[in-house]
This record gives C-alpha cells, sequence and structure tokens, in this order.
C-alpha cells in the first residue's frame, strides 16, 4: 500500500507537505484566499484533496501554516540582523549601523522578484481581507520587531525618550515599505526603468533622515 495520501510514489509525505504550502502561496498570493479552492492548490502540487485533509484537514489550515511560516521567517531576519549587528560591535553599534542593518534585512526579501512581489501580494491581501485573527499580524511581526530595533537604537542612542524612539522605529518602517511599494509602481508604470536613484542610495537617506530625527529627540534638547 502506497503510504502517500496523494497517491505517488514518487515524493515522501513530508516533500507532498511543502509542494502543497509552495503551490497555495502562489495562488493565495495571485487570487486571493476566497478565489482560490483546495483543488486549485491540489492540481498546482500535482496531488489529490486526499493530501490537503492528511497533512492540514482545511483549506484554512494550509492557509495558516503558510502566511504564519513565511511571516515568522520575516521577523527571525530581521530580529537576527539586530542581534548580529549589536554582538559584532560588542554593544556600541552607531544608529547608523543600526538602522543599516535592519533596512537590509527589512529590504532583501521583498525586492527580490518574483518571491518578493509574492510576499507582499500574501500580505496585502490578508490585511485588506483578513483570514487570520485581528491581532494576527501584531503578535507574530510588529511588536516583536518594533521591540527588538527599538532596544537597539536605545542601546546605541541611550540619551532619548523610549516613546520617541518608538514613534521613529514605525516612521522608519512606513519609509522602507513606501520604497518597495513604489519601486515596483515606477518599474509597472515605466516599462521597467528604474528610479531615478539607486536602492542603496535611497536606503542611505532614509538611513541617515531617520538617525538625525532620533538625535533631535535627544533627552534635554528642547523636543517633546
Amino acid at each position: 500500500m502506497n503510504p502517500n495520501p496523494d497517491g505517488s510514489q514518487a515524493f515522501h509525505p513530508e516533500h507532498t507537505r511543502e509542494r502543497l504550502i509552495r503551490a497555495a502561496e502562489a495562488l493565495f498570493a495571485r487570487k486571493g484566499y476566497a478565489r482560490t479552492s483546495i483543488r486549485d492548490i491540489t492540481r498546482e502540487a500535482s496531488c489529490n484533496v486526499a493530501a490537503v485533509n492528511y497533512h492540514f484537514a482545511t483549506k484554512h489550515n494550509l492557509y495558516r501554516e503558510m502566511l504564519t511560516r513565511r511571516i515568522r521567517a520575516l521577523r527571525e531576519r530581521r530580529v537576527s540582523s539586530l542581534e548580529r549587528t549589536v554582538a559584532e560591535t560588542r554593544g556600541k553599534a552607531s544608529l547608523e549601523e543600526v538602522l543599516g542593518s535592519f533596512a537590509e534585512a527589512f529590504l532583501e526579501p521583498l525586492v527580490d522578484e518574483p518571491s518578493g512581489r509574492m510576499l507582499m501580494e500574501l500580505m496585502t491581501r490578508e490585511l485588506l481581507d483578513p483570514q487570520l485573527p485581528p491581532d494576527f499580524f501584531l503578535s507574530e511581526m510588529i511588536l516583536p520587531v518594533e521591540e527588538a530595533l527599538t532596544k537597539a537604537i536605545l542601546a546605541a542612542q541611550t540619551d532619548v525618550p523610549r516613546r520617541k524612539v518608538r514613534m521613529c522605529v514605525h516612521s522608519f518602517v512606513a519609509q522602507l515599505i513606501h520604497l518597495v511599494k513604489i519601486r515596483r509602481l515606477v518599474q509597472l508604470a515605466s516599462q521597467g526603468k528604474p528610479l531615478d536613484f539607486s536602492l542603496p542610495e535611497l536606503v542611505s537617506h532614509i538611513v541617515q533622515f531617520t538617525s538625525a530625527g532620533i538625535r533631535a529627540y535627544r533627552e534635554g534638547s528642547g523636543q517633546t
């Protein structure tokens, strides 16, 4: 008897699970949750409906595991970049080093084509048409990353109120998100022509701009 629920001798069950997740990811990004059926996914993954039932039980469970795994990988990448920068500088990283390492970790998986475009589509669709609990992005991504970046910034610039640093963190991340979106929009509108500014040039500007903003909030500087 074949041990695989999809009736295939060629793949180990864990390989089938991975094929289903990859197929679901591509389809959910392209068509959205509601317009993607289990049969669409199994057709894309070259297996049958029994495989979904065996590994995930429901389409919703498959969606949740797919997106959770993606988001956690992004979170770990961003947090690890900060921890690595702090360790390499023995706790004496400058603001520019902290923000620069985070920006690189933030942007690299998102500007990679076509994987980055697919990831942005997945996150945008979930925000606009939520299938998971309202606190999903908060608990899995936003709050842990905000805390890690705030902590690293405060270690580099100890005389800035924590609340002000948190505000700057949200502003910084918003600028990076805007960069990803506008870069893609310009490419589409101009038939592949890049922005007038290079990506490293824009990232450097955002890092310097944010660093200056944080320093302007130093205790006793008169800023409130």
